[in-house]
């Protein structure tokens, strides 16, 4: 169940708004014309005497360069940090000798972790460390 937002939330809203498009020198009317809104709505928005919708309010952080989350709690999002891929290198050079894009070596790595993962105990044995000419088999089964 989500909760409505109280009239303080609705208020520090609209006054990160007029904040954020201040620092912009904007005034109500370009925040409106980019964010595709009326300058009346944005004015009540601002001023706390109307609430918004949630895809209201992207469209003005959209145009704020922000995110919605700062937008209605003040909060500012951390930022996650990235998994590090470890390619094996026989992918890695499999990949160079066939010119494959990041995205498809990802996907082929995560291919075989799943055929891994999945394999039944009385299922055919995958090796745990492919070959070169292991990877561009997959590849083949999987793009071509």
């Amino acid at each position: 169940m989500t909760q409505e937002p109280t009239n303080s939330d609705v208020k520090g809203m609209g006054s990160r708004i007029a904040e954020l498009r201040e620092e912009r020198g904007w005034t109500q009317k370009a925040l409106a014309k980019h964010a595709g809104l009326s300058v009346t709505f944005l004015s009540e928005v601002e001023n706390g005497r109307r609430n918004i919708s949630s895809g209201k309010l992207l469209r003005i952080a959209d145009a704020l360069d922000t995110t919605m989350d700062y937008l209605a709690r003040g909060a500012h999002a951390e930022p996650r940090p990235r998994a590090i891929i470890k390619f094996p290198p026989e992918l890695s050079d499999a990949a160079e000798k066939q010119g494959w894009s990041y995205g498809q070596t990802r996907a082929l790595l995560q291919a075989r972790e799943l055929i891994l993962e999945r394999r039944s105990p009385g299922g055919a044995a995958v090796p745990k460390t492919f070959t070169i000419e292991d990877w561009i088999n997959l590849y083949g089964r999987m793009f071509e």
